[in-house]
């Protein structure tokens, strides 16, 4: 009984730890997307050309990863927000969406899985 209840909690661990935490599920990213001056300061946070807010930094550090693995770690809500934030910057402007891309995908490893993900949402 006691190795079955360790065995559970042990499951428990591992598939929390493969997704990132819930905290951004419920982002507003239409407020975001729609408010230029917004949009512009946490696109130059990630860029490293400009401050960050907290909720700045968080993005900046998980992006190289969400970037890399088309959101492979993401729940399906976190999918949701990350494939809206990136389409509504490359609707905003195409050229920073791509030099986001090329500075965090220099090598253009996973460029095509992040396409697929972008346009299938998967």
């Amino acid at each position: 009984m006691q190795s079955w209840l360790l065995a559970v909690c042990a499951l428990t661990v591992v598939v929390a730890a493969q997704q990132y935490p819930n905290r951004y599920e419920n982002f507003n990213t239409d407020a975001i997307i729609q408010n230029e001056r917004i949009l512009l300061a946490y696109y130059k946070c990630v860029m490293d050309k400009g401050p960050c807010t907290k909720d700045g930094k968080n993005f900046k550090r998980v992006l190289p990863e969400t970037l890399t693995t088309a959101c492979a770690r993401c729940s399906p809500k976190q999918k949701q927000v990350v494939r809206k934030m990136l389409l509504g910057i490359r609707s905003k402007s195409e050229p920073r969406f791509f030099e986001l891309l090329d500075k965090y995908d220099p090598e253009h490893a996973n460029r095509e899985a992040l396409y697929k993900f972008l346009v299938t949402g998967v």
